[in-house]
């Protein structure tokens, strides 16, 4: 005759490798994640330019809110639209990788502009959360001719802005402002310095007068010169930028819905975010001191 016996399998309380089972001799069934202890642990909002991955990590969680060491759990996203601007959902595409270790890699490509969110999926369960995705292009903006102050010339594009001469002004900032105005949804646009000058970069508002001399003093938010950041009105500014080198691009990201501003530099990677920026419309724009100083939006 043979012994048969089914082998209870406990384990220790700081880790969850398994729950307790009775499924055979020596097997360990393990545990399911549960969607509403499971969390996403990448923030529930997320900017994305067109045609580029982003990805987030959800952290898989047992019914008691334990952490999970193993994978196997059928983890889904599915895409839903709202009323906003919203992009073609045929054109999004959505992926799931099982990391093994009680996390997994959800990764999303749109290449449609607009807003949408993402549903998330546990075993059949539903998350209580779900991920905004906001799918923007770079703008190539152009300075408006308007918007500008006397000694700045413009390209014929009207992409590149350069300091002519500032005799009449000498000491003195000038500036120039984009011609895309921008109050609701996510921006994104790049600004190259052509010159071997620093110059000052950030948003502004309008109305300005182009005869302004001073005019980021006067009518900016938020703006950054040589390695400081400047701010008025309650913005508040955190990370550090070094003095831009010729031909330094900084990337900018303006959320005007959570009214932050993000400016990367592309080339050392230093970074710097102005937040609660007032509810306006904003522009970006530079300004100049030093003659021969040229800047240029990029695409």
């Amino acid at each position: 005759s043979s012994l048969h016996a089914n082998i209870l399998f406990e384990a220790a309380s700081d880790v969850n490798l398994a729950c307790k089972t009775k499924e055979g001799i020596g097997r360990v069934a393990p545990c399911q994640a549960s969607a509403k202890q499971s969390e996403i642990i990448d923030g529930l909002s997320h900017t994305a330019m067109k045609g580029q991955q982003t990805s987030m990590t959800i952290r898989a969680k047992d019914s008691k809110g334990e952490k999970l060491i193993t994978g196997g759990d059928v983890v889904t996203a599915r895409v839903r639209v709202s009323s906003e601007p919203c992009p073609d959902p045929a054109a999004i595409q959505t992926s799931v990788k099982d990391n093994g270790d009680g996390s997994y890699l959800m990764s999303c490509v749109s290449h449609s502009e607009g807003v949408f969110k993402l549903e998330m999926s546990i075993n059949g369960q539903i998350m209580d959360k779900e991920v905004k995705i906001s799918c923007v292009s770079v703008v190539c903006d152009q300075f408006d001719p308007d918007e500008r102050h006397l000694s700045v010339s413009l390209s014929h594009d009207r992409r590149r802005a350069t300091l002519e001469g500032n005799e009449h002004y000498t000491g003195c900032w000038v500036s120039a402002l984009g011609q895309k105005g921008m109050r609701h949804g996510q921006h994104t646009w790049k600004i190259k310095n052509c010159s071997v000058n620093q110059y000052a970069f950030g948003v502004c508002s309008k109305p300005v007068p182009s005869h302004y001399k001073n005019l980021y003093h006067s009518h900016a938010y938020c703006y950054h010169l040589g390695s400081n950041g400047y701010v008025r009105d309650g913005v508040q500014c955190t990370g550090h930028l070094s003095i831009a080198a010729a031909k330094d691009t900084h990337e900018y990201r303006l959320d005007c819905d959570t009214h932050t501003l993000h400016i990367r530099n592309l080339r050392s990677g230093e970074s710097c975010t102005f937040t609660n920026l007032p509810d306006k419309e904003y522009f970006s724009f530079v300004s100049m001191c030093n003659q021969g100083t040229s800047v240029e939006f990029v695409a």
